[in-house]
């Protein structure tokens, strides 16, 4: 059935996995530059803004985010069929450790290198999307699981 608590976490995941497209996922400040780092591009603040990186640079993130978004979403939908909704949860698992992990250890580091200036994670709350995603996939996953192992043991009654 779609009123399942697992659907209720899939669109949770699905949910902060788009709101990452629409708030920063940190800022960079300091007294001569503002940047803020969005999953789409890196934006510049200031009367004369300079390209630091191309969009290809963030393009990975952003299909990934994507993609995890749009198996989110669908995976609501497979409810008739929980080992593929197992799997898809799984791979949204992967993904979503794939990318937290490329944006803490490459991309925050590489901004912080080409403007020289630390991030700053406290005004900037898309960098617990990725987080809330992320649990979301495994409360989801798990309840999945519950609801299988369920069903499984109404069929060895028979």
């Amino acid at each position: 059935m779609i009123q399942r608590l697992q659907s209720l976490f899939l669109l949770l995941a699905s949910a902060a996995a788009t709101a990452t497209f629409f708030v920063p996922l940190s800022n960079f400040v300091s007294e001569m530059a503002y940047y803020k780092f969005y999953i789409t591009g890196i934006e510049h603040i200031s009367p004369n803004p300079q390209e630091l990186f191309s969009v290809g640079f963030v393009l990975p993130l952003a299909i990934l985010f994507g993609i995890i978004a749009i198996m989110s979403l669908g995976a609501i939908f497979l409810y008739k069929n929980r080992p593929m909704q197992i799997k898809l949860s799984q791979i949204g698992i992967f993904l979503n450790i794939i990318t937290i992990l490329g944006i803490l250890f490459y991309y925050i580091p590489e901004i912080e290198k080409a403007t020289n200036v630390s991030a700053d994670y406290v005004n900037a709350y898309g960098i617990y999307m990725p987080l809330i995603s992320l649990l979301s996939l495994v409360l989801a996953n798990r309840f999945i699981k519950k609801d299988e192992k369920l069903v499984n043991s109404f069929d060895r009654l028979r």
